[in-house]
């Protein structure tokens, strides 16, 4: 026979370990180059028609450039916009790789990572509504499915506890996350272009 039950009262809290950051950040004023910016990488589609394929599904793509000149005026940007990258310690210096992107309507990439560098990056420079988010693919997607599904939406919510998690295009913001980090762009669903550059980062030190 059993005894008097016994009552549970349990202290719970939750503590995160091994996250994923993924940093953004607006360049303020970004309309009094916006369009020297979009005037740039069409000229640069004029001189190259062609493009490269890679995960893009139908757009532009250029091929990719070193950003390293500070005399021109999308490179000058890039690397001013990095050079005071919060939460990087100060001798890691950057070695960065870039390329245009400009999709139309019913344009997407799909699902990729970018195995030979430490960060990535997207700067959204023209974004009309509906032209396609981009969405990460947790890591943990297949070997964690259940457990996620298990938990009740406000704990989800409140912890980003997502098997899939996007964000929508912005003019004018920057958004670094890791390079081995799965992501897509949606299709462009509206009548107008999607102008972005990404870029790919690698750390120098000394």
């Amino acid at each position: 026979m059993y005894g008097k039950i016994y009552k549970m009262d349990l202290s719970y809290s939750t503590l995160y370990i091994f996250p994923i950051p993924i940093h953004y950040f607006d360049v303020n004023e970004f309309s009094k180059i916006q369009n020297q910016l979009i005037d740039y990488c069409y000229n640069l589609r004029e001189k190259d028609p062609v493009g490269n394929i890679i995960s893009n599904r139908g757009g532009w793509q250029s091929h990719p450039f070193k950003v390293e000149n500070h005399n021109d005026i999308l490179h000058n940007f890039l690397i001013k916009s990095l050079t005071n990258f919060p939460n990087i310690k100060n001798d890691v210096k950057f070695s960065v790789t870039a390329w245009i992107n400009i999709n139309g309507n019913g344009d997407f990439n799909i699902t990729h990572c970018h195995p030979t560098s430490i960060l990535s990056s997207v700067l959204w420079i023209k974004c009309p509504d509906n032209c396609g988010n981009i969405e990460f693919v947790s890591p943990y997607h297949y070997c964690a499915f259940q457990e996620v599904d298990s938990y009740i939406d406000d704990f989800r919510n409140a912890n980003n506890n997502y098997l899939a998690y996007w964000f929508p295009p912005v003019e004018g913001r920057i958004i670094v996350f890791p390079s081995h980090l799965q992501h897509l762009v949606n299709p462009n669903e509206s009548q107008e272009d999607r102008v972005s550059v990404s870029f790919n980062i690698n750390f120098i030190y000394g």
